[in-house]
């Protein structure tokens, strides 16, 4: 990670604030249209529903923010970006640790704008504990996300970026059971649910609301794709930056 080059990166993302704006205000909108109109004592695979949802909205916030960072990717690469940074001392891996950071960072408003109105308004009681379990749980799930990211913004051209962003994420959230939960899904989207990483990234966040704690193996299968999504986009900086 090159620090300098973050801070530059991170000061130039937040100039865009139409990314943070529809990061925080889709999922903020559907979290009220959707959870606050749920009975309180509503429950969902033992959770109660109002927390369900929050955490499958603030999920979403986090997922759509991450990926973001493709648009800054393919910007990057159409203004010769990445021929400049081959006279620096910066190495692909350093790059593709710093996009992931910063989508890390730009995966924290829409989680905190949500948890707080599942708090105040939905009146969502956990544990201080639990509260902080599943707000780490859920930023940790914008991994394979932010891997999503590097990918689209190296196969992708500036000009496409963005509909393919949107459209991927609103694909991955509705396949992958943030919208709607799986067990009230058909058998065959149960299934196809299973392969994407939202539905593991939104099990391991829900999971941290039960009484069992974090679902270990659900993580672990976050961890799998975050390794294999984030080698993918490694490889294609590496090749775009060989025919720079």
């Amino acid at each position: 990670m090159n620090r300098n080059y973050l801070i530059f990166d991170i000061r130039r993302t937040l100039r865009n604030r139409r990314v943070l704006i529809f990061s925080i205000l889709m999922p903020l909108v559907l979290f009220l249209i959707f959870g606050l109109t749920i009975p309180q004592d509503a429950n969902e695979a033992g959770i109660s529903a109002i927390a369900y949802v929050m955490v499958s909205m603030a999920m979403f916030g986090s997922m759509s923010a991450a990926m973001s960072s493709g648009g800054v990717i393919a910007a990057e690469r159409d203004g010769g970006w990445n021929r400049t940074l081959r006279l620096t001392p910066l190495k692909p891996q350093a790059y593709v640790v710093n996009k992931v950071i910063l989508s890390l960072l730009l995966a924290v408003p829409p989680l905190l704008v949500v948890f707080l109105c599942g708090m105040t308004f939905g009146h969502v009681h956990l544990s201080a504990t639990q509260w902080m379990t599943v707000a780490l749980v859920s930023w940790l799930g914008a991994l394979p996300f932010a891997a999503i990211g590097l990918v689209i913004g190296y196969v992708a051209k500036p000009d496409s970026v963005q509909p393919i962003t949107g459209l991927s994420t609103m694909l991955i959230a509705a396949f992958g059971g943030l919208w709607l939960p799986v067990d009230q899904m058909p058998s065959v989207m149960k299934h196809i649910a299973q392969l994407t990483p939202a539905y593991w990234t939104g099990l391991t966040s829900r999971s941290a609301l039960t009484q069992s704690g974090v679902d270990t193996q659900a993580l672990l299968v976050v961890l799998g794709w975050t390794l294999v999504l984030g080698f993918i986009g490694l490889r294609r900086y590496q090749a775009d930056t060989a025919r720079a």
